[in-house]
């Protein structure tokens, strides 16, 4: 397995930051040995290092050039940083050399410079620190480009290649004190140390995707290959695991996609069965609505017959009560005896006479005609004028002979 890592690992050459910040700690640049192999850019912000800083990184020697530049920070003439790689350039506002006194060709050495504006500039190699100066009163000044294995102002100048290799450049916002350096350099090229540190403002991660010139090349350091086939192969558990965790989730949710399909193929059918219910409900609410129409016009009707009824009420119950009072009427005339005759006007308060006798005779005699007939109204009234007529005229001979 672990040829099969290593092949990997030489595979990819340049993997993106997408990946993670960590695997970075295992990429480092390589740069060619010509004037035209470099890196530039325009850093985002360099005022977080104004009044101190402090510059890591861990390089390695490859080409035998005087003054051989690794870093090149140039925003005036008056104030700049240069690193460079054999001790000749340690530079802040100031020139500082240490020649001598760094590791030769082909050696991986951590390198350290720290300096505070108006205080001290260190430089450490290994984590020991191998000289120091008085640094000048001025702020560093902003707006400059980086530039990474070439003198930024003087690019044809073959006295200032770098061509060597280059890992983990970091800058501190802050002065780190000789033991923090020293965890630095202890803690080996394929460290995660420095991160821990949040004044860590220009980061090696984020310069592995800046602009590259000519021959710069991005690949694994050999003394990082056996902790990045560890980095791979716990990368690998890990997403082993997880993509058996995802496995388990995905059966789950499986399962829990079934169980929500079954329910909501009982909900299609309960809503299926609630909207026949509610079509139903319809056709009889509207069978109920013409129902309703329909007495509704009856009800109409029966209230005009109601009316009509109650005026023929009101006109029978007229009758009744006329019919009520001829029958009151008609009770009393059955009492009547023929002697209830003398109260009419023509005996009624007067003299009983002879001729009054003789009218009421001859009045009954005249009926004994009539036995047999029936006693009508117009028979009654027949009398009733032949009476009145003869009272008459009984009544004028009377007041004649008077």
């Amino acid at each position: 397995m672990v040829p099969v890592l290593i092949a990997v690992v030489l595979a990819f050459s340049r993997p993106s930051v997408a990946a993670g910040d960590t695997e970075q700690r295992f990429r480092a640049l390589s740069f060619g040995r010509t004037t035209s192999d470099y890196v530039q850019f325009q850093p985002d912000d360099m005022s977080p290092f104004q009044s101190s800083f402090t510059a890591c990184m861990w390089m390695k020697r490859a080409h035998d050039a005087s003054n051989p530049i690794v870093l090149h920070y140039h925003p005036s003439d008056e104030i700049m940083i240069i690193i460079g790689s054999n001790g000749y350039w340690n530079s802040v506002n100031k020139g500082f050399q240490l020649t001598g006194k760094f590791p030769e060709l082909g050696e991986w050495f951590h390198y350290a410079m720290s300096w505070v504006s108006g205080g001290t500039q260190r430089v450490y190699i290994n984590g020991v620190e191998i000289g120091s100066t008085s640094a000048a009163s001025s702020n560093l000044r902003l707006g400059g480009n980086i530039a990474l294995g070439i003198n930024e102002q003087s690019t044809k100048y073959t006295k200032y290649i770098f061509g060597g290799q280059l890992h983990k450049l970091n800058m501190f916002s802050e002065e780190l004190s000789a033991s923090q350096i020293r965890e630095m350099s202890e803690a080996g090229m394929c460290s995660v140390v420095e991160e821990k540190y949040e004044t860590r403002k220009l980061k090696w991660e984020q310069i592995l995707t800046e602009q590259r010139y000519g021959n710069v090349t991005e690949f694994s350091p050999e003394s990082c290959l056996p902790d990045h086939i560890k980095y791979l192969e716990a990368r690998l558990n890990k997403t082993e695991s997880e993509l058996g965790l995802t496995n388990s989730r995905l059966l789950d949710t499986e399962i829990k996609l079934k169980s929500t399909e079954h329910q909501l193929q009982t909900v299609s059918t309960a809503l299926n069965s609630t909207v026949k219910d509610l079509t139903d409900t319809e056709t009889q609410l509207n069978k109920t609505q013409t129902e309703l129409a329909e007495k509704n016009s009856r009800l109409k009707e029966t209230e005009t017959k109601l009316k009509s009824t109650l005026k023929e009420l009101l006109t029978v119950s007229t009758t009744l009560n006329h019919t009520q009072s001829l029958l009151e009427d008609a009770r009393r005339l059955e009492t009547v005896s023929r002697w209830d005759v003398l109260f009419t006007s023509p005996y009624l308060n007067k003299l009983f006479t002879t001729e009054l006798y003789d009218q009421l005779v001859n009045s009954w005699d005249i009926m004994e005609n009539f036995i047999g007939v029936n006693v009508t109204t117009g028979l009654v009234e027949h009398f009733r004028d032949h009476h009145e007529e003869h009272d008459t005229v009984e009544d004028d001979d009377h007041d004649s002979s008077s």
